[in-house]
């Protein structure tokens, strides 16, 4: 209508900057920041709580592993110390039984086999029986009320136990089973003796310059000394070893001759006959 105003303004028209709302202030900017920052802690007071509580696991565990192991370091120390205890005695117990006193041995055989005496050891049964300990325990006392001898007691237990073992061995060579086994370690060691004596007379009449070539003797390679008869006549029937060298042969043939020559040796030694 003409004349008339209309008192509107557009939309699309911006007001002017002191018209615009207040959307934020520094006041609520600042309440914000703090939440944030109050937020932030509770987070870092429950991660640490958390990290806190997973160490307190480990530490736990840790001592619970070092505990273990510090009782095996002791079993093992305990067992170590056992085994080493056990040797030294088993070391000692050997020892005491490889001691030879042969007057405590003949002693204790004598009084073993005197007429008088009715505990003797059973060669059927163990050592540790109660029969043989007996008898055991009597060859002590009794050994060890002599005046005429002066020893420990562990020097006479062994000699008791080696008595008790060459009655054993006896009393098991004797059996039907063991009989040519037993004839078999007779005759070994008779001429690992025979041989061992041949050598060592042999060595006694040994001239300067023969010596490069004896170096090489040893038991092995004397002969072996057997009783027998050949033609009628008794003596040593001789049997060289294969293996000796020709030169060692030669050497050997001459020293007999040698010991042969010295009427003492031909008193105290048999014939030697060869085969």
């Amino acid at each position: 209508m003409a004349g008339r105003r209309l008192a509107f303004s557009s939309p699309s028209t911006p007001l002017h900057g002191r018209d615009q709302p207040l959307s934020s202030s520094p006041l609520t900017d600042e309440k914000k920041l703090l939440n944030a920052l109050s937020g932030l802690s509770r987070q870092l007071t429950l991660l640490t709580s958390n990290v806190n509580e997973q160490f307190a696991n480990v530490n736990g565990q840790f001592a619970a592993v070092n505990s273990r192991l510090l009782t095996i370091e002791d079993r093992l120390a305990a067992l170590e110390s056992k085994n080493c205890n056990g040797t030294m005695e088993e070391n000692n117990s050997k020892k005491r039984r490889r001691v030879h006193n042969p007057k405590i041995a003949e002693a204790v055989r004598r009084l073993h086999n005197s007429e008088a005496n009715c505990r003797r050891y059973e060669p059927e049964q163990g050592l540790t029986l109660p029969h043989n300990e007996a008898v055991t325990s009597y060859l002590l006392g009794a050994i060890s009320a002599s005046p005429d001898l002066t020893a420990e007691s562990d020097d006479i237990v062994s000699a008791c136990k080696t008595y008790y073992e060459s009655v054993r061995r006896s009393f098991r060579y004797k059996q039907p089973e063991l009989a040519s086994r037993a004839e078999n370690a007779k005759s070994l060691a008779r001429s690992l003796s025979r041989r061992k004596r041949l050598l060592e007379a042999r060595r006694s009449v040994l001239a300067e310059d023969e010596m490069e070539i004896w170096r090489c003797a040893t038991i092995d390679l004397m002969s072996d000394e057997e009783d027998g008869i050949v033609d009628g006549v008794s003596g040593w029937i001789v049997r060289p070893p294969p293996s000796r060298s020709l030169e060692l042969s030669e050497l050997c043939a001459m020293l007999q001759s040698r010991l042969e020559a010295t009427p003492k040796y031909r008193e105290t030694h048999h014939i030697r006959l060869q085969n």
